[in-house]
């Protein structure tokens, strides 16, 4: 059973002081989130379903984020991250059932001003993880809530004494509307304006210093953030494999029943090893909560005997693996 910590998960902006409570054992070190909005749960708009306030991330946007004063502490990480879904689908005119994302990328940038420089963007995610937008037609396997998201940057791109700018986007040309692109997730706000659209961008966001960063948002805040990581104790996670269910005539995808025992344990997902690349690779969607049982087409892994471990990140992004195991694709049973 996964052992969710008990520290409150503190937002930070402008105005804001909280205090943190301990139960049981103090986590001094748990994660310090800048944003405008207090808690991250709040960024339920937009991107789960209903109105989509035409909020796509896209090849011709650019959503610009200036955040509120990062707190004093003594950080050992940072990372950049935004809440996205609804994510679209291609179609397969051969077989209506064959659905999967429309391939493509988002990323993020952080500068001290509305202006990115080239070797500071950061790839966030790819769309095979965003979870999908349903389909009012007909049935669609990867739906579900919107996500956080999130991709590590040098401690050193951060401003510490004064502004940071976030940017958003997305390089792939095909991201032009919202029929097309992931949704970025929104919370309630005010009349304040510390959020920009432009969408005179070609894939890259702005590169000159002082330019028009597009139009202001006022009412919402995009769920668009920075997570520092004090520095502290290690936090182990462990995985232990539990059941490995065979293929059938009537089930024809296998599955693997794991374990995932640690603090505030955020993903967990299934790899098997490539010997193309010569390393793993993330198989599937990943699970945001328990219980945690991958199911998987075979025919989407290279023939033969195959490595597979489950992989799992907390809250403080430190990712632990499964030891491995070996199936045969042909029969999906494991071995030695």
């Amino acid at each position: 059973m996964t052992v969710f910590c008990l520290a409150l998960c503190v937002f930070h902006f402008a105005g804001y002081a909280p205090q943190r409570i301990f139960a049981g054992t103090p986590s001094n070190d748990y994660p310090v989130f800048v944003a405008s909005v207090p808690n991250a749960n709040d960024y339920s708009l937009f991107a789960n379903n209903g109105w989509d306030g035409n909020w796509y991330v896209g090849y011709n946007t650019c959503w610009v984020k200036k955040l509120p004063a990062v707190p004093p502490g003594d950080y050992q990480r940072a990372y950049l991250g935004a809440k996205l879904g609804r994510m679209k689908l291609t179609f397969n005119p051969t077989n209506v059932w064959d659905k999967k994302p429309i391939p493509g990328s988002v990323y993020m940038a952080i500068s001290s001003t509305n202006a990115w420089r080239k070797d500071r963007s950061y790839l966030l995610t790819t769309t095979a993880d965003i979870p999908l937008e349903g389909d009012a037609e007909s049935a669609v396997e990867g739906t579900g809530e919107a996500q956080w998201f999130w991709t590590e940057i040098p401690l050193q791109a951060v401003n510490r004494p004064g502004n940071n700018y976030l940017a958003l986007w997305s390089p792939t040309p095909e991201f032009l509307s919202i029929s097309s692109s992931p949704v970025l997730a929104a919370a309630w706000g005010g009349k304040e304006q510390d959020t920009w659209l432009t969408r005179d961008i070609r894939g890259a966001p702005p590169r000159t210093p002082g330019a028009d960063p597009g139009a202001p948002i006022s009412y919402f805040q995009p769920a668009m953030a920075l997570k520092l990581i004090p520095k502290g104790p290690s936090h182990p996670v462990k995985i232990q494999i539990i059941e490995w269910t065979h293929r059938a005539s009537d089930r024809p995808r296998p599955a693997v029943t794991a374990n995932v025992e640690g603090e505030s344990i955020e993903s967990a997902w299934l790899e098997f090893f490539s010997t193309d690349s010569q390393g793993w690779v993330k198989m599937g969607r990943p699970l945001w909560k328990t219980p945690y049982i991958f199911s998987f087409d075979p025919a989407r892994l290279p023939p033969g005997r195959v490595q597979l471990r489950v992989a799992a990140r907390n809250i403080w992004e430190d990712v632990t693996a499964s030891p491995s195991w070996a199936v045969s694709v042909s029969t999906a049973v494991p071995g030695t």
